[in-house]
C-alpha cells in the first residue's frame, strides 16, 4: 500500500512537471505594455524608426537612394500595411501578414524563453519564436524583449550563422499620437500574393553586410 501511494505521488509530480514544461515551451509572445518610439538599424543597413501604442505600430524604413517606406501595423489582427514599397504607386498600401518575418520590429505568435541579454543598455529576455523560421535556412528566429516587452533586437540564421536582423540603438518611452497609426484616407489596399517572400522582397531589408 505504501509503495502504491509513493508511486502515485511520483507519477503525479512527473505529470505536473511535464505539464509545466510544455506550457513554458509554448507561450504567446507578449506585446509591449507602454507607448514608445525607437531608432534601429536592419541587417541591410536601413535606418528604422519604430513607434507603438495601444496595440498599433508604425515602422519607417529609409536607406540611401531609396524612397522611405512606412508600415502601419495592427498587432491584434496581425496585419501590416506597407506604403511606398512599390515605386510609382504611392497611393497603394500592400497588406502583409505579421509573424512570418523577423525584421519588422515586432515578433508575433508563440515561443519560449531561452536566456537573457542587454541591448542599448536595456536588459531583455531572449525568445525563440516557434512560428517563424529564417527563410531557406530554416533556422530559429530569436527576439530580445525588454521587461515591458519592447522588441530590442531580432536575429535569424543566415548561411548557418546567427545574424542580427533588427537592433534598437535608441529608445524613448513617451506617449504617441494616435493619428500616426491610421492609414491615409486616399490609400487603396492590395494583399501581398502568397509566396512573395515578405521582407525578402523589400530591397535592402535583409541584404547581407
Amino acid at each position: 500500500m505504501r509503495f502504491s501511494l509513493s508511486s502515485f505521488a511520483i507519477i503525479s509530480l512527473a505529470t505536473a512537471i511535464l505539464a509545466f514544461a510544455a506550457g513554458a515551451y509554448a507561450e504567446p509572445i507578449p506585446l509591449p505594455t507602454v507607448d514608445f518610439q525607437a531608432k534601429a538599424t536592419t541587417m541591410g543597413k536601413m535606418n528604422m524608426t519604430l513607434r507603438q501604442s495601444a496595440g498599433k505600430a508604425r515602422v519607417e524604413l529609409q536607406t540611401a537612394g531609396m524612397p522611405q517606406m512606412t508600415g502601419i501595423m495592427d498587432l491584434k489582427a496581425r496585419k501590416m500595411f506597407m506604403i511606398g514599397a512599390i515605386p510609382g504607386m504611392s497611393n497603394m498600401a500592400l497588406e502583409v501578414e505579421l509573424g512570418k518575418d523577423p525584421g519588422y520590429g515586432q515578433v508575433m505568435g508563440n515561443g519560449r524563453r531561452v536566456g537573457t541579454d542587454t541591448v542599448a543598455g536595456e536588459p531583455c529576455d531572449l525568445w525563440e519564436i516557434d512560428d517563424a523560421k529564417s527563410g531557406a535556412n530554416g533556422g530559429p528566429v530569436i527576439a530580445c524583449l525588454a521587461r515591458d516587452n519592447i522588441p530590442l533586437r531580432t536575429e535569424m540564421t543566415v548561411e548557418g550563422k546567427r545574424r542580427v536582423v533588427m537592433e534598437v540603438s535608441e529608445l524613448k518611452r513617451v506617449p504617441q499620437d494616435p493619428s500616426l497609426f491610421a492609414l491615409p484616407a486616399n490609400v487603396q489596399v492590395m494583399k501581398m500574393p502568397k509566396g512573395a517572400g515578405g521582407l525578402q522582397g523589400i530591397p535592402g531589408m535583409l541584404d547581407k553586410q
